[in-house]
């Protein structure tokens, strides 16, 4: 029986599971240190403490988060991206395409005309998304904090 993957909004105990997935996933794919953790878990913990206007959805497989997106709202019209992965043995199933049509979904509801995310440059499967959904690359950045070697962050806008 093939398990049908569900997007729902979170539930108490995902942002910690959704922390949980970054850490592993960026630790084993790149080399990120126990830093990284503290900087998703602080945004996540910001998060809510005041989520109002945000959201935050989960990709579930057979009761098992095995992905996320939110929509973190930073003014009247402007949203924050955050959070969007899918667990390695997980991607290639369209997951990553249904976090970003319910996220975009939820901006245009709540008219976020300007939505702005901050990426790893060399999450090549995520950039080729953002490009679909209409975000272009504004910003790049050195981070040495996160790993033993140079990250390039990239910060990518979309306007409507």
């Amino acid at each position: 029986m093939i398990n049908k993957i569900i997007i729902r909004i979170y539930e108490p105990g995902d942002p910690s599971i959704v922390s949980h997935l970054h850490m592993k996933l960026y630790e084993q794919q790149y080399g990120f240190k126990g830093i990284f953790e503290h900087y998703v878990m602080k945004g996540m913990a910001e998060f809510l403490i005041n989520p109002a206007a945000s959201q935050m959805w989960v990709a579930v497989d057979d009761d098992t988060v095995v992905g996320s997106i939110a929509i973190v709202k930073i003014g009247e019209d402007l949203a924050q991206l955050r959070w969007f992965i899918v667990d390695t043995p997980a991607q290639g199933k369209g997951i990553g395409t249904a976090l970003m049509d319910t996220a975009m979904q939820f901006c245009a509801d709540n008219r976020y005309n300007r939505i702005y995310l901050w990426t790893a440059g060399n999450l090549d499967a995520a950039r080729h998304l953002y490009k679909k959904y209409g975000f272009v690359l504004t910003e790049t950045k050195e981070n040495a904090e996160w790993t033993d070697n140079l990250v390039t962050e990239e910060k990518w806008e979309r306007n409507t």
